[in-house]
């Protein structure tokens, strides 16, 4: 691969690492934070779960904005919002502020990991065409995958974002050895630094060149995709009348909305490539999109409802239910109050064998809270980057309820731990038991593990391959919004649920919950890898007896292909392809196969 290709992934990649930084790092600020102002619950809840809300503003417009200004620009929008978030945390001398700065980022983390995955996305796929153009012309027309296309471009942001997540508690860790009580400032501020890093890093990277030829702009288009693919000065000249045709015809239209559910409508216009009056007719342009907002909403939801919600019904269900369950398990809280959490729980450690001075005594390890949330971050990039590696191969369906029963175990788990517990009395928490202790740290290291593994990457890519490509961006936008509700929603509860019903109860209600989420997958979601196009997935769902099918077999237990099968028409009955040629040809009209496309939409929402 050219390495200007490679800066640009890794430039933009760096979008993963702050959003899972600005998602991570309030799990060891929040101690520090709340003992400065004297916080009550509902206030640390109100900080942590703002983050939440107005991360699902900004997935109900940043699609929008992609759209309006362009992926590049709209990567240092969110980064000057990144820095104004930090920076008022930083400043910070009032709880208000505190809370305002939270929702800046929150906005900044939506926004960030909707564009720099549309700018990925649509880089890849110059370098995919590229790619195969050389394949072509050194085979005789047989194309090859390239090592830098779309999944492997997206796998490398998905492992920035746990990347995030650690680098996050490793600085909490760092900053802990401080007994300053302003160490949180210094966590919150080194977020913007990240910011600072890919605004002047972004700077020296071209605009998308799909967005670029959307908007009219060819001689810009062309030039950047030729500075993306490394090709010469005889190149640019060579293949300007067909510069982007490629990436055009593998962008469906719902992607460059991305995981946003607003978006200019077709009839605005697009900006003059005149040279003379390119300034005036980009204002011209960008006054008549803001002011044509109200009727392109109005339009949108009308189509939404007509094209989405009416005959898609059944998916639409299915990806609400996933939005939902993902946060509901309890995943928000065990990950932004873990420190709390392992600060009951005395930080006792593993018993690790018997000390020659000690005689036969047993010797605890005690490690300290933000010592034990470094593990999670580890464990969750650990586990991520296998995912990524499997998921393919193991299927979507075992990986997620096999996730899913990790949950439901660890929170078992934190049960049993703070079972009999009364919080509000030190006395009972410092005579936890060292059984109950480690069985409690264990609990939240599977409930990281068990997310890591199952919702928080193949919620998006089941929601992705449910859905046609022509709505898909459509489809994520609106499960992006759910989501960002839920889990402020999770955050808001927590510690007033904790005062009023204690830990155990609460875990109680997150295990219940895990488990109806169970019961709904195995009986309801379909498998949607091993290359199934949308159109077979829904006839897949018409042989499901929950949603009216009368299959007179049910997935079992005995064979994890019986997990992968399930509902589908190779099982009893051999598939029509008639169908399914039909359906492939419509989707070479948009030019970009489901599976290729899906492979961009994995995303990890805490």
């Amino acid at each position: 691969m050219k390495t200007f290709y490679i800066k640009a992934i890794l430039t933009a990649s760096v979008g993963g690492i702050l959003y899972g930084y600005d998602m991570g790092v309030i799990s060891g600020a929040l101690p520090s934070l709340s003992t400065y102002f004297q916080m009550t619950a509902t206030q640390q809840e109100w900080v942590v779960a703002l983050l939440y809300f107005g991360g699902g503003i900004g997935a109900a417009t940043g699609g929008f904005i992609c759209d309006l200004f362009g992926r590049k620009r709209a990567i240092l929008i969110t980064d000057v919002m990144f820095g104004v978030g930090a920076l008022s945390l930083f400043a910070a001398q009032t709880v208000a502020m505190i809370m305002v700065g939270r929702c800046v980022v929150g906005w900044a983390v939506a926004v960030s990991a909707i564009a720099d995955v549309a700018y990925l996305h649509e880089i890849s796929s110059v370098w995919e065409e590229n790619d195969e153009s050389s394949a072509n012309n050194s085979q005789g027309g047989s194309s090859s995958s390239s090592v830098g296309g779309r999944g492997s471009v997206v796998s490398v942001n998905e492992a920035c974002i746990s990347l995030g997540f650690l680098l996050a508690y490793g600085v909490a860790f760092l900053l802990g050895e401080n007994d300053s009580s302003d160490q949180w400032r210094y966590m919150f501020g080194f977020g913007g630094f990240i910011a600072v890093l890919q605004f002047f890093g972004m700077l020296c990277m071209p605009e998308s060149p799909v967005w670029l030829k959307s908007q009219g702009r060819l001689v810009e288009a062309t030039v950047s995709r030729n500075r993306i693919r490394g090709s010469t000065i005889h190149d640019v000249t060579t293949n300007a009348s067909n510069s982007v045709e490629v990436e055009m015809r593998t962008t469906p239209p719902s992607s460059s909305h991305s995981s946003s559910i607003f978006h200019t409508e077709d009839h605005i216009p697009s900006q003059s490539t005149s040279s003379s009056s390119s300034a005036t007719s980009y204002r011209m342009s960008l006054m008549i999109r803001l002011c044509s907002i109200p009727r392109s909403i109005k339009s949108h939801c009308k189509r939404l409802n007509r094209e989405m919600f009416a005959p898609y019904k059944r998916q639409c269900i299915i990806s609400f239910f996933l939005a939902t369950s993902q946060q509901f398990c309890g995943h928000p809280s065990v990950l932004n109050f873990s420190a709390e959490i392992f600060s009951m729980l005395n930080g006792s450690a593993f018993v690790n064998g018997n000390d020659n001075n000690m005689g036969d005594e047993e010797q605890n390890i005690n490690l300290s809270p933000v010592e034990l949330t470094v593990g999670i971050g580890i464990l969750k990039f650990l586990t991520t980057c296998i995912v990524i590696l499997f998921v393919e191969r193991v299927g979507r369906r075992p990986l997620l309820l096999s996730g899913m029963i990790i949950i439901c175990l660890s929170l078992s788990f934190l049960i049993v731990a703070f079972i009999g517990v009364d919080i509000s009395q030190q006395q009972q928490i410092e005579n936890i038991s060292s059984v109950k202790s480690n069985l409690g740290i264990l609990g939240i290291y599977g409930v990281a593990i068990g997310y890591a593994m199952s919702f928080g990457p193949l919620t998006w890519l089941i929601t992705s391959e449910l859905f046609p490509s022509l709505i898909r961006g459509r489809a994520l936008g609106f499960a992006t919004v759910i989501t960002y509700v839920a889990a402020g929603i999770v955050s808001r509860t927590f510690l007033s649920l904790e005062n009023d019903v204690g830990l155990s109860k609460v875990f109680s209600l997150y295990c219940l919950a895990t488990m109806v989420s169970i019961a709904f997958v195995w009986v309801g979601v379909p498998e949607t890898g091993n290359e199934r196009t949308s159109d077979e997935i829904n006839r897949d769902l018409d042989n499901i007896w929950l949603w009216g099918g009368r299959r007179s077999h049910s997935v079992g237990i005995s064979s994890w292909t019986d997990l992968r099968s399930y509902g589908s028409d190779d099982v009893g009955c051999p598939r029509p392809t008639t169908t399914v040629i039909e359906s492939e040809a419509a989707t070479s009209q948009v030019g970009l196969s489901p599976r290729r496309s899906s492979s961009s939409s994995i995303r990890q929402v805490v």
